[in-house]
């Protein structure tokens, strides 16, 4: 059993590839930023329903988002092997991942397991014991205002992160070029 729930989102694409504009480390950490957001009220909800026996299982919910992003190495290996240079091999990555429908982006909210092992057997149930579930009804109440700030805080995340770009003194005129690219982009979209 998976445990995993995949969302689908639509009116994303603008924001994404503003992401895109940035500087891969910056978009990294804009992304987190933005999910771990997101995701609060999920987690406070299923801290409210979790069951008390102990209080150990309200307190081990956390939120906590990973970014990962294989899509463009491949051909960012293949331009550096054929001599390209780095500026051709970016670009040629860039333009995968634009390309790329799929998503690079996960975000677990649920118990540190360590601390609270017993929480899928609250969930889910076992022979013995009913289902106790308090993490898919706080995604049903709160998943809706959850997008609602990934869409507004994605947007604001983005244009502060071109913001520090541009007043930094080590990053190149390129990059702050771009960062101003994706900084309107996000404007626009918003």
């Amino acid at each position: 059993m998976s445990g995993r729930v995949v969302v689908s989102t639509s009116g994303f694409k603008a924001l994404e590839a503003a992401l895109a504009e940035l500087p891969k480390a910056t978009a990294r950490n804009v992304l987190k930023r933005t999910l771990i957001k997101a995701a609060e009220p999920i987690r406070s909800r299923a801290e409210e329903l979790a069951p008390r026996a102990t209080g150990n299982l309200k307190q081990s919910i956390i939120v906590s988002a990973r970014v990962k992003n294989k899509v463009g190495n491949a051909e960012y290996s293949a331009a550096m092997r054929a001599g390209l240079g780095k500026g051709a091999a970016l670009q040629a990555m860039r333009a995968a991942r634009r390309a790329n429908k799929g998503s690079f982006a996960e975000m677990y909210i649920g118990p540190v397991v360590p601390d609270a092992f017993y929480a899928h057997f609250l969930e889910f149930g076992t022979q013995k014991a009913p289902a106790q579930p308090f993490l898919r009804p706080a995604w049903d109440a709160r998943k809706d205002e959850a997008l609602s700030i990934m869409r507004s805080e994605l947007g604001n995340e983005i244009i502060a992160a071109a913001r520090r770009i541009g007043r930094s003194k080590k990053q190149p005129d390129n990059i702050k070029f771009r960062a101003s690219i994706a900084a309107m982009m996000a404007a626009e979209a918003g």
